[in-house]
């Protein structure tokens, strides 16, 4: 069973989650023969305050 999570910034909407899940789940079936039925995907949503790159808070980029 194939788990895949996918942490991004909080912001995206329900159908945008709907098309990733489907072309994640596509791309399972397709690459590594998984059974789709068997395709679990998470995804959490994390605040700017809760995210950082290069060692700085996404809240305090462009600052």
């Amino acid at each position: 069973m194939p788990m895949v999570q996918v942490t991004m910034l909080e912001g995206r909407t329900t159908e945008q989650k709907r098309k990733l899940a489907k072309r994640i789940t596509d791309a399972l079936v397709e690459e590594a023969a998984a059974r789709r039925e068997a395709i679990v995907i998470a995804f959490h949503d994390v605040t700017k305050e809760s995210y950082a790159s290069g060692g700085v808070l996404m809240a305090d980029k462009g600052k």
